[in-house]
């Protein structure tokens, strides 16, 4: 049976093929979902970024290997105290 990732899932593996300091590393794949893709290509940046988060992890069989997740940049938002300046109180203009 073949392992299929989860939709914006992938791995990177220690690369058993490397014979140059040239090669990579390690080596892998990330599945990204058509969704993803086409809101990241919606918003008109090029290029298109991608965030990937990654974890050290093990297989059963003890190879090491980092676990990716593909999403959107994080941006953070505005606070709302930026967007609405406070308004200070001045009671004093109240005729009542």
């Amino acid at each position: 049976m073949t392992f299929v990732p989860k939709p914006n899932t992938g791995s990177l593996w220690a690369n058993d093929r490397k014979t140059s300091e040239n090669h990579p590393d390690l080596r892998g794949e990330v599945v990204i979902d058509r969704k993803l893709l086409a809101d990241l290509m919606a918003k008109g940046e090029n290029p298109v970024k991608i965030a990937l988060a990654g974890w050290n992890k093990t297989t059963v069989n003890g190879r090491d290997y980092v676990s990716l997740v593909a999403s959107e940049p994080f941006v953070p938002q505005k606070r709302v105290e930026q967007e609405h300046p406070k308004v200070e109180d001045d009671d004093q203009d109240i005729p009542f």
